[in-house]
């Protein structure tokens, strides 16, 4: 048996970044891995622009009296001014000609005389007062992202107020899943009540590999999702489909070592594999990379999958996509209790449902004894991830992995 980051080690070693990329619009890049860097095509602003509502004058020229000759709003030019005069501004406007400075409005002394209005300064202004100077969000060729970001809403946001058109992504990564199992039905015209009651089972695995795709991977596609029986040629003719058209196979169930379970066979003859990884609950997972592709083969119950999803799977696609791996967002919390059925050497994952109880986040762990317990999943909150030789008692401070 091998621990998680030894195995993931192992299987890292023999995967390459997909190749192929694409230029999209900033607007259509959310979740997609930046091919390379992206810098700033020029300064920007690219002329002074206000930061609040004002008066806009020459700061060389205070203190002194200032006639008011109009105004300047946000995506209008104001004409050049002259000497001694200044113009009203509103936040985001630029400045024009050579005005450098801003009085905010609550701070301005202004009066009427004679039909026109004049602005008093008493003191003298610091040029770039309430002012961003040109190229004071960023200057040409200032790099703003690096390769293999994944692009956040946030992150084009900002590539768009500096005047990025376009970027330069990786394609994306291409993931098949087969559910393995003869008591499977994906058919999801039917209630699941009705499947379990002819003895059967509903496939949801798909579901919680969708989740996970939406959650962590918007680099990755879902191109195909099938359920196959326990036929060995089936399997073998299925995933040898997958493995010619994805970069990542997915298979669940069929992991185990009893006599129907056929899907282990696959990782023979790759290029590198591991398995019997010191994990609870997803101990039958295994890792293989086959002509450069990721295979995951993985357990069928979904709570040892979401542990594979989220401590196997999660690092290796993005090394698929290459794009830089993030930690899962997380808060501290205080454990309510021991970890149940902690058995130190294995890493272990348990779900949390998180309260608020005396001014403290507090973490409870929704325990039911075995992994098929599927209804546990119902009203988590959170992952408590503990690695090998982490034993945290009741009222210890943990990092637990959002989920919702």
């Amino acid at each position: 048996m091998i621990g998680i980051r030894e195995g993931l080690e192992r299987v890292s070693s023999c995967l390459r970044p997909v190749q192929g990329d694409e230029e999209l619009s900033v607007w259509e890049a959310r979740g997609r891995v930046l091919a390379g860097e992206v810098r700033s095509p020029g300064d920007y602003p690219p002329l002074p622009k206000a930061e609040y509502d004002g008066y806009a004058l020459r700061s060389r020229e205070s203190p002194g009296e200032f006639r008011v000759v109009g105004s300047a709003l946000p995506g209008s030019r104001a004409p050049e001014l002259g000497p001694g005069e200044a113009i009203y501004v509103t936040t985001g406007a630029y400045l024009p000609g050579d005005l450098d400075a801003v009085i905010p409005q609550e701070d301005a002394e202004v009066v009427e005389r004679g039909g026109a209005r004049y602005l008093a300064v008493a003191r003298r202004i610091e040029p770039w007062s309430y002012v961003d100077p040109p190229g004071y969000h960023a200057r040409r060729g200032e790099l703003l992202l690096p390769g293999g970001r994944v692009l956040t809403r946030l992150d084009l946001v900002a590539l768009a107020s500096v005047g990025v058109d376009l970027v330069r992504v990786r394609r994306r990564v291409r993931v098949t899943v087969l559910s393995v199992g003869s008591e499977l039905s994906g058919d999801r015209t039917r209630a699941p009540s009705a499947i379990i009651s002819e003895g059967g089972t509903p496939e949801s695995n798909s579901v919680l590999l969708s989740w996970y795709l939406e959650a962590r991977a918007p680099f990755a596609e879902l191109v195909a999702s099938r359920v196959v029986p326990d036929d060995p040629a089936e399997i073998a003719r299925e995933a040898e489909e997958a493995l010619s058209s994805s970069d990542v196979l997915v298979t669940f169930g069929g992991s185990g070592p009893g006599s129907i379970d056929f899907t282990r066979r696959l990782v023979e003859g790759s290029d590198c594999s591991v398995g019997d990884l010191r994990m609870k609950p997803g101990k039958p997972a295994k890792l293989a990379v086959s002509g450069g592709r990721l295979l995951a083969v993985l357990p069928g119950h979904p709570l040892a999958a979401l542990h594979a999803l989220t401590r196997l799977l999660d690092p290796l696609i993005h090394m698929v996509a290459g794009a830089e791996w993030r930690p899962w967002p997380g808060v501290t919390a205080v454990l309510a209790e021991d970890p149940p059925e902690r058995r130190i050497g294995f890493s272990q994952q348990y779900l949390v449902r998180l309260s608020s109880e005396g001014g403290e986040r507090v973490a409870r762990i929704i325990y039911k004894h075995g992994t098929g317990v599927t209804s546990k999943l119902a009203g988590a909150d959170a992952l408590l991830n503990l690695d090998e030789e982490e034993a945290p008692r009741r009222g210890d401070r943990v990092e637990v992995a959002l989920i919702t």
